[in-house]
């Protein structure tokens, strides 16, 4: 066979077909290698170099995506990848720290809207975890869909829209609805991360970049009541929901004069975070890139390994949908261990945001600390999530080196800091239950530090262990959020209304 323009689809069909076996080998491989990606066309060059050489379909009707140009995100440079990340990073941070901020000025906003009903005040905070819950089971299959571009802008035009109105609210209903769907927006980054993660990073470079997102995470909603307590005392309870709008962008947005300009400022950066963040979902990369080829070289029998897939029976259209949409649910149902550690995880994340809003009664009542003062009581717990987040992070990477030596890796190695973290957690939660209110303050501060430090290790674990062991990353992890916020929605609601009510008593 020559290497001639006249070659038949005919003529082609054998190489086609080796190309189809390669790759469903591939894909048996990647069952013990969660790791490999067959999208590269690097990983053609295990074909038979004289099959590559005398078969025109392979060398220019199979699209892949090369490494020499940095089309696999698993090529990109260290700073692209680290781009990347900290934008997904940064995002991770802000919708958390939007649930919480907004807590200690609950009693200003009911005041102000003349809502007397504890229940709708305790709402305000429940209903935006409840969205967290909710969102990422139809966002994390659809980021599997569409890619991770698209769900991430979207949803942070959501955040950055309906933050802004929960602002402007004159009374509880409007508050809630803004609420909720800021929430469905902000949920977004929760949804995709792992996604990401799985995208950019081999597992031997995975544990730091894992370990950044997971801490961002934590931070949110701790820090958040930490500067919504001094916001209490020196600004109305509206810039608690404009704030998480406006700090991820430049100083310029602070200078401008009139709410309205600042609200349409920060959309606007707000737009372009968004489109300067790199798709990194290698299909939707691939499926971009061979539509562009087949329109500029006109030949519509360009393919990806995807169209093998299809060719052998893979699922399109609206059953594609549909088994994405319940893929999240089907992992926390299917699977034993994902559902065990999602249920022991959002338990402890449940107890760290009771404690948040309990730190006021605890730490405002109890000693006498101003709220602004309480806000800074919280910075213990995000000292200790920095510690967790570093110490893991080493300790993960030093045990993943070791058994890639001796060929031992499986990804539950990935847990082995989750059995210290859980001992670290009870330990916290102990002084802190044991001394608080008894002792000096700084007591019980030392068991919110041990707590965070132990919480940090058991979700870095668990994190990377899902990464590293499901083929759909994000959707697993959405099984994980369902649960988590779920406990902490009503963890925290409960507790609030509580609040409360004392207060109005």
């Amino acid at each position: 066979m020559s290497k001639d323009s006249t070659t038949t689809l005919a003529d082609q069909v054998p190489a086609r077909d080796l190309v189809a076996a390669r790759y469903h080998e591939a894909v048996k491989e990647r069952q013990s290698n969660p790791d490999q990606i067959f999208y590269d066309a690097e990983d053609l060059t295990e074909l038979d170099p004289k099959v590559l050489i005398s078969t025109r379909f392979l060398g220019a009707d199979l699209v892949a995506l090369s490494s020499a140009t940095q089309e696999n995100p698993r090529a990109w440079s260290v700073r692209r990848k680290w781009v990347v990340t900290l934008l997904t990073g940064t995002y991770c941070f802000l919708a958390p720290f939007a649930s919480t901020i907004f807590a200690p000025s609950l009693p200003s906003m009911m005041a102000d809207v003349g809502e007397t009903d504890p229940v709708k005040g305790a709402l305000q905070i429940a209903i935006f975890l409840l969205s967290f819950a909710l969102a990422p089971i139809f966002l994390a299959p659809l980021s599997e869909i569409h890619g991770r571009r698209p769900i991430l802008r979207y949803g942070n035009l959501f955040f950055a829209a309906f933050s802004l109105g929960s602002g402007f609210s004159q009374t509880t209903a409007q508050l809630s609805a803004c609420r909720f769907l800021a929430g469905v927006g902000g949920s977004a980054s929760m949804a995709v991360f792992g996604g990401v993660l799985s995208d950019v990073w081999p597992v031997k470079d995975r544990a730091r970049a894992s370990a950044i997102l997971g801490t961002t995470l934590m931070l949110g909603p701790v820090l958040g009541p930490a500067c919504g307590g001094w916001m209490s005392e020196r600004a109305s309870w509206r810039w608690t929901c404009w704030v998480p709008v406006s700090s991820q962008f430049p100083p310029p947005v602070l200078g401008l004069t009139g709410m309205t300009n600042k609200a349409m400022a920060a959309v606007g950066l707000e737009l372009v975070s968004t489109f300067a963040f790199y798709e990194s979902y290698i299909p939707s990369i691939l499926t971009a890139k061979v539509k562009r080829l087949r329109k500029e070289q006109s030949n519509p029998d360009l393919y990806t390994v995807m169209d093998i897939d299809a060719a052998g029976g893979g699922k399109s259209g609206t059953l594609a949908v549909i088994e994405s949409a319940s893929r999240p649910v089907m992992y926390l149902v299917l699977d034993p261990a994902l559902a065990l550690l999602s249920l022991y995880y959002a338990v402890v994340f449940g107890i760290l945001y009771l404690i948040v809003v309990t730190f006021q009664f605890v730490f405002g009542q109890g000693y006498g600390h101003s709220p602004g003062v309480v806000g800074m009581d919280l910075i213990t717990e995000g000292v200790g999530a920095f510690i967790g987040m570093f110490t893991t992070a080493k300790l993960l990477d030093i045990v993943y080196r070791r058994q890639i030596q001796k060929k031992e890796y499986k990804s539950e190695t990935r847990l082995i800091s989750a059995f210290p973290g859980a001992i670290f957690v009870s330990t916290g939660l102990f002084i802190y239950g044991f001394t608080a209110l008894r002792t000096h303050f700084i007591v019980p501060l030392i068991g919110m530090l041990i707590f965070s430090f132990g919480m940090t290790n058991t979700y870095l674990a668990i994190q990377l262990y899902i990464i590293d062991s499901f083929d759909y990353p994000a959707s697993a992890i959405a099984g994980l959020s369902v649960l988590r916020c779920l406990f902490a929605a009503g963890n925290q609601a409960r507790s609030i209304q509580i609040n409360l009510i004392i207060s109005q008593e």
